[in-house]
C-alpha cells in the first residue's frame, strides 16, 4: 500500500510540473504582450517565475517536511544566487547602470538558471533532511 502512495505522489508532481510548465508560458507571453517598451515587468517576471520553477523542482527532493535549517547552504548558495538574480530586474526597475557586469554575466543571468538554482536550495536549506553535525 505504501509503495503504490508514492508512485501516486510522483505522478501528481508530474502532471503539476506540466501545468505549471503551462502556467508559466502563458503568464510570460501575456505579460511580454502587454509591456512592448517597458521590459522592467518582463524581467521581473522571469525572476519570479524562475524562482518559483526552482522551488517546485524542489518538492521532488525533500524527503522529510519537517524544518530543520541548513545555514551553510543557504548562506554559500542561496543568497548569492538569490542576490545575482536581482541584479538585473532591479537595475531594469530603477534604470541603474552596474559597470562590473560583462556580456558573460548576462549570459548567465538570462538563461534562468540562477534563480531556479535560488528556489532550490532555498527550499533544501529550509526543509534538510541530511544528517548533522552531531549524528
Amino acid at each position: 500500500m505504501k509503495k503504490s502512495s508514492v508512485y501516486f505522489w510522483k505522478i501528481i508532481w508530474v502532471i503539476g510540473l506540466l501545468l505549471l510548465t503551462m502556467i508559466s508560458f502563458d503568464i510570460e507571453n501575456q505579460i511580454k504582450d502587454s509591456s512592448q517598451f517597458n521590459f522592467t515587468p518582463v524581467y521581473w517576471s522571469k525572476f519570479i517565475i524562475y524562482f518559483i520553477w526552482g522551488m517546485y523542482l524542489s518538492l521532488i527532493l525533500i524527503k522529510k517536511w519537517s524544518i530543520k535549517f541548513n545555514f551553510p547552504l543557504f548562506i554559500c548558495i542561496f543568497v548569492p544566487c538569490f542576490t545575482f538574480s536581482l541584479i538585473v530586474p532591479i537595475s531594469a526597475s530603477f534604470s541603474i547602470s552596474i559597470p562590473f557586469l560583462g556580456v558573460w554575466f548576462l549570459k548567465v543571468i538570462h538563461s534562468g538558471m540562477i534563480e531556479i538554482v535560488a528556489g532550490l536550495t532555498f527550499m533544501l536549506s529550509i526543509f534538510y533532511s541530511g544528517k548533522s553535525d552531531s549524528d
